[in-house]
């Protein structure tokens, strides 16, 4: 862009229309009309004619919202002159405040009601709580079983807590139970059928009341006792568990049995196989799939191709990582530097034996 003519228009002998207006000083409309209006005093500022175009009437609020008095502190001052319940100030109420002969007004905190953990003598007397101070992982006494057994003591458990009525995530606060009691679960068998409080069968009748008293004690103490006893008595000895077909489509049981579950095999479930499952059936089986995979030995499969003849011939790999050194000694570099460190006194033979790295 070329720069603006400043050449008086009667020295020039045609001008045009572009120069013309370039050589012309620029004055905006709006400093125009602070330079008309900026010596009068009495006429209107610029926001006062700015509010009377846009309104045709009068206008609304203040004529200057910028400067003098607030309407809030005008309100304000306003409602100060009276107190609560109309008073004015300086008045006084008819009726007389008083308090109750026990009241005693405290100049200090001592003796006043503390919101705490324990009481303040208390926490000084026998110090910081082991139990509400230390720290306890989620777990971290349960005994972690194998997938099997950990399958069949999940679904035995959560059958005898549907059977009495119990919350089904109180069994997960149950970290192992006695030998006894726990010979007694695994004897227990689950005949095939979608509803979990009729599935469950005990191996005789001392095993279904000793199991109920345990169970009733989880959590809330309860008294419940199992309808038609002789209905869930085992017949045949040798029956096996049929697991699988178990309903999970209630979201309350599926969850109490994904946790449950994941607790005894000390092991993380996916959300995808939760999620997908509607069976314990299937749920055991996305598990199942899932610990059986094993990582894939990268050395082993590329030396497999290798001998195949599938990789090109000019690469090479290695199971473990090369360092400078053994490039040098790969070429015969090692020894020329070795015998040169000597002779400079610089040399520090290294023990192999030691791992690398800073000791």
């Amino acid at each position: 862009m070329r720069p603006a003519m400043r050449l008086p228009l009667r020295e020039a002998l045609y001008v045009c229309s572009n120069c013309r207006q370039e050589t012309l000083p620029r004055i905006s409309p709006l400093a125009r009309q602070f330079r008309r209006y900026a010596s009068s005093d009495e006429s209107p500022g610029f926001l006062e004619r700015t509010r009377r175009q846009l309104w045709s009437e009068k206008p609304p609020g203040a004529a200057d919202p910028y400067t003098g008095q607030s309407q809030m502190n005008q309100a304000a001052e306003q409602s100060s002159g009276k107190e609560e319940g109309g008073l004015q100030a300086g008045e006084e109420s008819g009726e007389d405040l008083t308090v109750g002969s026990e009241y005693v007004q405290a100049d200090t905190w001592n003796g006043l009601d503390v919101i705490g953990f324990t009481e303040e003598k208390e926490w000084l007397v026998r110090g910081s709580d082991p139990e509400a101070d230390q720290y306890t992982r989620y777990d971290a006494d349960v005994k972690v079983r194998k997938l099997p057994l950990a399958f069949h003591q999940t679904a035995v458990e959560i059958c005898l807590m549907k059977m009495l009525g119990k919350p089904l995530t109180e069994i997960s606060s149950v970290a192992t139970h006695h030998h006894v009691i726990q010979k007694m679960i695994d004897d227990c068998v689950v005949v095939g059928s979608e509803s979990w409080e009729t599935a469950l069968r005990f191996p005789n009748q001392k095993a279904m009341e000793t199991l109920s008293f345990v169970f009733n004690q989880i959590g809330e103490k309860t008294e419940t006792q199992i309808g038609t006893p002789e209905k869930f008595i085992l017949e045949n000895k040798e029956a096996a568990s049929e697991l699988r077909t178990l309903s999970l489509a209630d979201s309350n049981v599926k969850f109490a049995f994904a946790k449950r579950f994941s607790q005894l095999i000390g092991r993380r479930i996916p959300d995808k196989i939760i999620s997908s499952s509607n069976t314990t059936g299937e749920f055991v089986a996305g598990i199942d799939t899932r610990l059986k995979e094993k990582p894939i030995n990268v050395t082993k499969k590329l030396a497999k191709r290798a001998r195949a003849g599938v990789l090109p011939p000019n690469l090479q790999f290695s199971s473990k990582r090369i360092s400078k050194a053994d490039h040098d000694e790969a070429v015969g570099r090692k020894k020329a530097i070795i015998s040169e460190l000597y002779n400079r006194g610089l040399y520090v033979p290294q023990d192999k034996s030691k791992p690398s790295g800073l000791q």
